[in-house]
């Protein structure tokens, strides 16, 4: 422990703190950050695998039938957006 304040933990303060409340503050959080626990290799291992999925490093393929999933959500949204703007204009079923 005992370590000198990095940058960071003296600018997280702010500017009247004095040394000695400064002091027991860096020495709670130096006790807290050395407490730290890490997971064991074995889990963080399993983790990485998987986040990507296989175990290429290019894991992120494009889904089956990308072309119909963009064209099933987008048409609805061009038909409302439309429906919108006929509305905006002064005619359609939500005109005023």
């Amino acid at each position: 422990m005992a370590t000198d304040e990095p940058t960071w933990f003296r600018n997280d303060l702010e500017p009247d703190v004095d040394a000695a409340e400064r002091a027991v503050l860096w020495r709670v959080a130096d006790v807290l950050i050395a407490a730290r626990p890490y997971p064991r290799a074995a889990f963080r291992a399993a983790l990485r695998q998987s986040l990507r999925g296989s175990q290429s490093p290019t894991a992120f393929e494009r889904p089956r039938a990308l072309w119909a999933r963009v064209a099933a959500l987008g048409l609805p949204g061009l038909v409302l957006l439309g429906l919108v703007a006929v509305g905006v204009a002064g005619s359609g079923p939500f005109a005023a």
